[in-house]
């Protein structure tokens, strides 16, 4: 899978595989065709079994209660001693090349296994490494020619059972290739495997010299970070509702299909969650509260980092994976085409091996000590489940950038109204400096975000007060209890018309925060509209409506949200100062409070405004009122000029945001008048507002 056309977006800090080949004393021959030294075999049943025991030496690779074996027959492949690099599979010189690092195995067996014996629990060939010819410092490889038609790959490891010393060698199972390039079980997302099995065996693509994708020349588009405006989507999730009517829901087909919203919505970067290979029945129960199965479906738990989730594609299995592998390099490849790249959320913390007593699938069995850090992990998502906090703190090295989780804190309080975090409030506008100057990092190393997959929606943010987590399955006991929200007076979204009024102006000033704050913003999927998810803040297990973006709900009346966005979102494209490559300062920004110059920065203080010059704009004005009483503020004198609307959150759609477009511009216009003639401008309660200088005609 070929992902240099990908940005990945990492949640957490890597584990470097160590690659350096020391070559062993022992005198190696040179390259030719093996027989002596490779056991090549047929069996009738997989060697691997759900239950089956552990390794150490004590179990063979063909145990008398696991599988028989039958008299060899004539071999299929010719078979060599291979080349230590790269890892993985690997096409050359006729054949293929197989290489895995494994420093603390004792032996190595190939297991070759047609599509079709995958199906029915078979193992077609075993081919035994020998570690004086197939085996260079810790890399075992091993090179074969023949006809790989529908052919997939595993290994067997042995070596010491030892937990204690991090060895969990199993002879009795059947091991992915960290660096498979396509993982293959089930075609079909959901569904179990045979005999009702939640995790049957998987194996790895062969590579083929078919292998090709046309990519007519693309290139990674490589925006600079400080011009994305980031848009973080499900695969599944975008297009699985009936109401996307695509030809193929819930696929990467499906996103291509339904780019042009994303076009239209103005941004031009799309964050992936994950769609590495992942199994969603990883926590396959019955749900009695909603009648379904829970399911993983954020994909949080990678079962291979260089396969694409053969699930969210159209073909599924088809050609051994190679269909799903391209149709994800043609998503890739049509977002570029219109100007939207692509980063993928990897996570690198955990893999679905889970904790010690996980499953052996890959890594864990290869080489558990290797792969894994057996200590406490590096962080780059700044904060994790037990406590860890630490944005604006980690290790960066001058290039990780990272979701500010006190942006979304601090604008949450403010904006609803709390006192106490105007000051904080006016950092975050700026990028965050009190966060990442010190440490030598840029505004672009801030991802804001109001809202992401995990916590409550945009909608559901102004619509609860507490989470609502009945349909987990577990008594509303998982999920964030503190979330910093306000449902506007009324719990729930059976609401009073005044209420609703006021979570559409609450929304429009997240939204309009977000767009104006220096930093890279960032969308969640279905925000533009107001999804809503019912008050759940960890939606992790449902494959339902929940989850689903609803392309009906974006075409009703309430999505006059959705124009207010895109218009925001271009708005910021067009300002050259909302994008600064470093913090702004008293030559370009200046602070106001009710009165021009005189801001309120005091604990009680619900009034934030600034102006900010804009070699585009000119300068704009834009100011913050979280407080529950109106006010008419004062504006910054400008000889010559005269400040003119653009942004009013208190005004309904479409005189929330006046465009060039609205053919009631000018008469709306002149509804300010009275006040602007006099340099003052009317606020209501929770509202934001964006003015531009314009030349004074009566000057």
């Amino acid at each position: 899978m070929d992902l240099t056309r990908c940005t990945f977006c990492f949640q957490y800090a890597p584990k470097l595989i160590p690659a350096t080949l020391r070559r062993q004393t022992t005198p190696k021959p040179n390259s030719r065709t093996v027989s002596n030294n490779h056991a090549t075999t047929s069996t009738i049943r997989m060697v691997v079994k759900a239950r089956g025991g552990r390794g150490g030496g004590r179990r063979g690779a063909a145990d008398a209660d696991t599988a028989v074996v039958e008299k060899p027959k004539k071999k299929r492949f010719q078979v060599s001693e291979g080349h230590p690099a790269p890892f993985g599979a690997t096409l050359r010189d006729g054949g293929v090349n197989f290489a895995i690092y494994s420093a603390n195995a004792v032996s190595a067996t190939l297991c070759l296994i047609t599509l079709s014996d995958l199906q029915q629990n078979r193992v077609t060939e075993q081919i035994s490494l020998d570690p004086l010819t197939n085996k260079i410092g810790d890399v075992w490889h091993v090179f074969l020619r023949g006809d790989f038609k529908d052919m997939l790959y595993g290994y067997i490891f042995d070596g010491k059972f030892s937990p204690k010393k991090g060895h969990y060698y199993d002879s009795s199972k059947i091991l992915l290739d960290p660096y498979a390039k396509a993982v293959i079980s089930r075609g079909e997302f959901g569904a179990l495997g045979p005999e009702d099995n939640c995790w049957p065996q998987m194996a790895c693509m062969v590579p083929t010299s078919e292998d090709e994708f046309d990519w007519e020349g693309d290139l990674p588009l490589r925006y600079s970070q400080r011009d994305l405006i980031i848009y973080e989507m499900h695969v599944r999730g975008f297009t699985r509702h009936e109401s996307s009517r695509t030809e193929f829901p819930g696929t990467y087909h499906g996103v291509v299909e339904k780019l042009d919203h994303l076009k239209e919505l103005g941004v031009n970067c799309i964050e992936l969650m994950p769609c590495h290979e992942f199994n969603e029945l990883e926590y396959y129960s019955y749900n009695s509260v909603l009648g379904d199965y829970k399911l993983n479906f954020w994909g949080y738990s990678t079962v291979n980092y260089f396969s694409p989730m053969i699930r969210y594609s159209s073909s599924g299995m088809c050609n051994c994976g190679r269909d799903a592998i391209n149709e994800f390099k043609y998503l890739v490849k049509e977002a570029h085409k219109r100007g939207i790249e692509v980063f993928m959320d990897v996570v690198f913390n955990h893999t679905a091996e889970g904790n010690e007593n996980g499953p052996i699938l890959s890594f864990r069995g290869v080489d558990n000590s290797v792969y894994y850090m057996l200590a406490p992990k590096l962080i780059a998502e700044a904060w994790d489940t037990g406590g860890l906090y630490q944005v604006g703190s980690f290790p960066h090295w001058g290039i990780w950038s990272e979701w500010n989780g006190k942006y979304r804190d601090i604008v949450r309080q403010f904006i609803k109204g709390t006192d106490g975090f105007s000051g904080a409030f006016a950092e975050c506008l700026c990028g965050s400096p009190n966060l990442y100057q010190e440490g030598g990092r840029k505004p672009w190393n801030s991802i804001n975000f109001v809202c992401a997959h995990d916590g409550f929606s945009l909608a559901d943010l102004v619509t609860y007060n507490n989470k609502h987590n009945l349909a987990n399955g577990e008594d509303n006991n998982d999920g964030e209890s503190h979330n910093n929200s306000w449902n506007c007076g009324q719990e729930g979204e059976f609401a009073r018309i005044s209420v609703k009024k006021l979570r559409k102006r609450q929304m429009r000033n997240f939204f309009l925060c977000l767009m104006v704050s220096q930093g890279i913003p960032m969308i969640c999927m279905g925000d533009e509209y107001g999804h809503t998810k019912g008050g759940n803040n960890n939606t992790y297990c449902h494959d339902n409506y929940i989850n689903y973006f609803r392309w009906d709900k974006k075409k009703e009346s309430s999505s006059d949200f959705f124009r207010f966005c895109c218009l925001m979102t271009n708005f910021r494209r067009e300002c050259e100062s909302l994008g600064l490559n470093d913090f702004p300062t008293a030559e370009r920004l200046q602070w106001h409070g009710h009165t021009p110059g005189m801001p309120d920065w005091s604990d009680k203080s619900r009034f934030v405004a600034f102006t900010l010059i804009d070699s585009v704009k000119g300068e704009i004005y834009v100011a913050f009122n979280t407080s529950y009483l109106p006010v008419t503020i004062t504006l910054p004198e400008r000889p010559g000029y005269r400040w003119e609307p653009l942004v009013d959150t208190s005004k309904p759609a479409p005189f929330d945001f006046l465009s060039n477009e609205l053919k009631e511009r000018d008469i709306a216009i002149k509804q300010y008048a009275q006040f602007l003639d006099v340099n003052l401008y009317p606020m209501l309660s929770y509202s934001s507002i964006i003015l531009l200088l314009s030349p004074d005609e009566n000057a």
